[in-house]
């Protein structure tokens, strides 16, 4: 299986590739404003603009899988054309949360505060649930470095309860749907630690 990843040089993949990479079926492309710089062996690197649909479409020849390590709406747009253009369906994107009004209190008033309203708008999410294509986009709460590796996993039109997961977590549940393990296939999902329910705010801030 060929795996694209668009934002190769973020936090999360720093975590996510090496899990990847011990998976001996995947083959990985990464892609980037300066892939040629990232510090990974046995991969394809491919240095490009996302926003630029030349760009995409050379990287995304022949992959299965897309992974999105950022959201915008208007380059997930462009993302999906070229997924057009290729004929990739499966798509995962890191989002966040919110995109629907749905975080729960005592947090939704702390989270409101530091994004500036309660509802997320331009978000890849609204591109993705109006395409074709099979998306996993994945509502994260606030991220944290950390070595747990277990979520929640909350369907579309369920409270958001959690304040915090590690970008570890989040790097499980891409290689949980990429191998097959989990199958979250036209669905937004929300993502926190278990425990962090009903707190105020993450226990980091």
């Amino acid at each position: 299986m060929n795996v694209l990843i668009i934002g190769a040089g973020g936090q999360i993949p720093e975590v996510l590739i090496p899990l990847l990479q011990e998976q001996s079926d995947l083959k990985l492309t990464l892609f980037g404003r300066n892939a040629d710089s990232l510090p990974y062996e046995n991969v394809t690197k491919v240095t490009g603009d996302a926003g630029k649909l030349a760009d995409l479409v050379k990287a995304m020849a022949h992959q299965d899988v897309v992974y999105m390590n950022f959201d915008n709406k208007k380059i997930t747009e462009v993302v999906i054309e070229a997924m057009h253009k290729t004929g990739v369906k499966r798509i995962i994107q890191a989002g966040v949360l919110s995109v629907y009004g749905e975080v729960a209190e005592p947090f939704a008033a702390w989270n409101s505060r530091m994004m500036g309203g309660s509802i997320a708008h331009n978000r890849g999410i609204e591109a993705l649930e109006a395409s074709d294509l099979a998306y996993t986009y994945m509502r994260m709460t606030w991220l944290y470095n950390g070595t747990r590796s277990d979520y929640v996993a909350s369907p579309k039109g369920e409270p958001f309860l959690g304040a915090q997961i590690t970008r570890r977590a989040i790097a499980q549940f891409v290689v949980d749907n990429i191998t097959g393990k989990r199958n979250d296939i036209k669905a937004s999902i929300g993502l926190w630690e278990p425990g962090s329910e009903n707190k105020a705010k993450p226990d980091f801030y």
